[in-house]
């Protein structure tokens, strides 16, 4: 069975989708093949990996028509990547499953199957105040936590940390603590080496290689392409392959907290 990965902060703005865009097309490049899931409604990811014009019901479809996931996968100009779109409709639909009082495991179902079908699904979750934020991180087997270094981010960290605690007390089981990703990092600022600092005393290995602050990385989503292809030698470009290469090593086992 192929790895669920959520990407999650419980603060926006730090960089999820461009996360899950790149993690996922680096790993194409390695041979595997991969999911992405764009469950957040503002649908950036969807936007970013797909060039043609679609409905946004997808999600909706999947959630409260019962329609297979793999039914709704749209094929994308990256070999080896699949997209399920996201959309308005897919807060919609998440909002419609708590009115009708579906169970806490509907989106799970929904979405674990995906698993069968590919190396890695990614999961590019929506803000945390969105209905279904817990219901979709409990389809995950790991979650990647990308962070800022500025302290509500830092804050963001320790509360998805203690969100995966409570979702395992619950449910009996939650995603692992795959990484901690620090973000737009500028280290000739005092402020980020100090809080940088202070999260590898709090998480330890957990950190893994910090990406740096990169007007290119914030550019290429316009252009439906990553930093990879338009400016591979970038830092931004070299933390990201370290940490893809992360990814592929320690996703070797059973990722499940139970």
């Amino acid at each position: 069975m192929g790895k669920i990965i959520a990407i999650a902060n419980q603060k926006g703005g730090v960089g999820k989708t461009t996360l899950t865009v790149h993690l996922a097309t680096w790993l194409a490049d390695q041979e595997r093949s991969v999911i992405v899931v764009d469950t957040d409604p503002q649908a950036n990811a969807t936007a970013w990996m797909l060039s043609n014009d679609l409905s946004d019901d997808s999600m909706m479809r999947v959630l409260l028509v019962g329609d297979p996931a793999s039914e709704q996968l749209v094929e994308t100009s990256w070999k080896h990547i699949r997209v399920l779109p996201g959309g308005l409709s897919t807060g919609e639909a998440m909002t419609a499953l708590r009115a009708l009082q579906r169970p806490f495991d509907t989106v799970a179902k929904a979405l674990r199957p995906l698993g069968a079908l590919a190396d890695y699904v990614f999961i590019d979750m929506p803000p945390s105040r969105a209905a279904g934020f817990h219901e979709i991180l409990f389809a995950a087997d790991y979650m990647l936590i990308p962070t800022q270094l500025e302290r509500l981010s830092i804050q963001g960290v320790g509360m998805m940390v203690q969100t995966a605690i409570a979702i395992g007390r619950d449910y009996g089981r939650a995603p692992a603590l795959l990484g901690i990703i620090p973000n737009m990092v500028r280290m000739h600022t005092r402020e980020h080496v100090e809080n940088l600092r202070e999260l590898i005393e709090t998480f330890g290995d957990a950190v893994w290689t910090p990406i740096p602050q990169a007007i290119r990385l914030t550019e290429v989503s316009s252009y439906s392409t990553t930093i990879f292809v338009s400016e591979p030698g970038n830092p931004a470009a070299v933390a990201l392959t370290t940490i893809g290469g992360r990814v592929l090593l320690n996703t070797r086992g059973n990722g499940h907290v139970r």
